[in-house]
């Protein structure tokens, strides 16, 4: 076990090393481009990043904080008793589908600082609870894309879907919490406006960290487009840089890659998650490994989607000039989804071990 533990350092050790020489290379050899990302991700932040989240952030943290969230999560119980969780859970998972990416676990890691829910539980909500708004995937991703709000709603009501999906698999693999199917336990709440400012305090400390993440990966993601199919490879990183980078491809090829960088989230997104989740033992283990699958189902539900409601016709009609297709996916698509294959390999392998252990 020793030894295990020093391999494991030393290996953790080069690679840090060596990730702080490349990116040391990178600045000096390609300043100018991380520069432009820089700029582009600052936009980024004032066009889309904190008018969509900043109200949200608040929004969250004030119903995690007050008596309002309970009463929210009241008449959504039965999403709790689906997700083996209890009934605060409701309100983390409807929020999440509405708020974005870092809302969902921003409420977890309140719900779990305040014992209302346990970190086991908090670790499984986790796999449902990271989730695309329907405002970016609507106003961000679908119109500019495909001149459409109509692909937008597939893409969310897919995610929807999927995130459902999700939640119940997590349940199944890992079992109900222990406070399954209880009501939240009481606890002392902060009077109203205490609340508010408490949480556009939060949240104005929040959208600060959000948008500093943007920054950096913005910058990397341009400083890295020297790369083959670096584009591609960019919303993998940060999912608004990625899909700025789509318009004017075919139909499907911007479908496959908007939806899996949408519902990947981005290398930036869990980036932010692991630092809202810091400090409260919530860790990130479970949600990595169904990432996969939520991918996979949102994918899936999309394209389903999209052929029923033969929504390519709907959007070549909407332009007066059709986009010009490059035989339905690039080189890089079909290497995301090779890698979506391997993460749900690796899926499949966990679950065996847990089905194992649970067997003994």
């Amino acid at each position: 076990m020793k030894r295990y533990q020093v391999i494991k350092a030393r290996l953790s050790g080069i690679l840090l090393c060596s990730g702080c020489l490349f990116l040391g290379l990178l600045l000096l050899t390609r300043g100018k481009e991380a520069a432009l990302g820089v700029k582009e991700g600052l936009v980024l932040c004032a066009q889309s990043v904190i008018p969509s989240l900043f109200l949200f952030l608040a929004f969250s943290d004030f119903l995690s904080l007050t008596r309002a969230g309970e009463l929210l999560a009241k008449p959504f119980f039965f999403l709790g008793q689906l997700f083996g969780a209890p009934s605060c859970a409701a309100s983390v998972f409807l929020l999440s589908l509405v708020g974005g990416y870092p809302v969902g676990a921003r409420m977890l890691a309140r719900f779990a600082e305040a014992g209302q829910i346990s970190k086991k539980t908090a670790e499984k909500l986790l796999c449902c609870c990271v989730n695309a708004s329907p405002a970016f995937l609507i106003v961000g991703v679908a119109i500019p894309c495909f001149g459409s709000a109509k692909v937008g709603g597939v893409m969310y009501g897919s995610q929807v879907l999927a995130a459902i999906l999700t939640g119940i698999l997590a349940r199944l693999l890992y079992g109900p919490g222990e406070e399954a199917g209880r009501v939240s336990p009481k606890r002392e709440f902060l009077p109203i406006t205490q609340g508010f400012v408490e949480a556009v305090t939060n949240a104005s400390r929040g959208i600060l960290l959000i948008c500093g993440f943007v920054l950096v990966f913005s910058a990397v993601s341009h400083g890295l487009s020297f790369l083959p199919y670096g584009e591609d490879w960019a919303g993998l990183l940060e999912v608004t840089v990625g899909c700025a980078g789509l318009p004017g491809r075919g139909f499907w090829e911007m479908l496959v890659l908007g939806t899996v960088y949408t519902a990947f989230g981005g290398v930036c997104v869990w980036m932010q998650i692991s630092c809202f989740l810091r400090g409260t033992g919530i860790r990130m283990r479970k949600f990595i490994l169904l990432r996969g699958i939520y991918v996979f189902f949102s994918l899936l539900f999309t394209i389903l989607g999209a052929k029923q409601l033969r929504l390519p016709e709907e959007v070549f009609s909407t332009f007066s000039k059709a986009l010009p297709m490059r035989g339905g996916a690039t080189v890089g698509a079909a290497a995301l989804l090779i890698l979506l294959c391997l993460m749900l390999l690796l899926c499949g392998r966990s679950c065996g071990i847990i089905k194992k252990k649970n067997a003994r």
